[in-house]
């Protein structure tokens, strides 16, 4: 699958899963792609799109530390449950090189899943996830 057809596949997944829930589940998506010259932002939707590139680093914290001595295959995910404001809330490793992070801006999983939205969206964020097992995203550096 190339960025393209990812970008599109993940805007219908995020329409999908605020539809399913009843509320915005992430406002926030970001496809990072890595390669010897390091982390690339190859596509995001969100409202701070310059607040992303500085704060990167220290928004994927929490994450880093759940996703910390396992190596995700394609199609595999991680939750920082506890993730709140700005700090990345899931992990999907979306082609060899690829990577997606949602966040939600203004809550964290823990919160979504308190107010029962989270339930219904699992199912559509779950398909995703399939869907790139299927067919990964490849990359310029792939």
């Amino acid at each position: 699958m190339t960025l393209s057809e990812a970008r599109l596949l993940i805007t219908q997944c995020a329409t999908r899963m605020n539809a399913r829930s009843g509320e915005v589940v992430f406002d926030e998506w970001a496809v990072v792609t890595l390669s010897s010259q390091g982390a690339k932002l190859a596509v995001y939707e969100g409202p701070r799109v310059e607040q992303f590139r500085l704060n990167f680093k220290t928004d994927i914290r929490p994450l880093q530390s759940e996703l910390e001595g396992r190596q995700l295959a394609v199609g595999d995910f991680g939750f920082a449950a506890e993730a709140a404001g700005t700090a990345y809330d899931a992990c999907v490793r979306i082609g060899p090189t690829a990577y997606l992070w949602w966040n939600n801006t203004d809550a964290s999983l823990t919160d979504i899943r308190e107010t029962g939205g989270w339930l219904p969206a699992q199912k559509t964020f779950m398909e995703l996830c399939e869907t790139f097992q299927q067919d990964p995203v490849v990359s310029e550096s792939d």
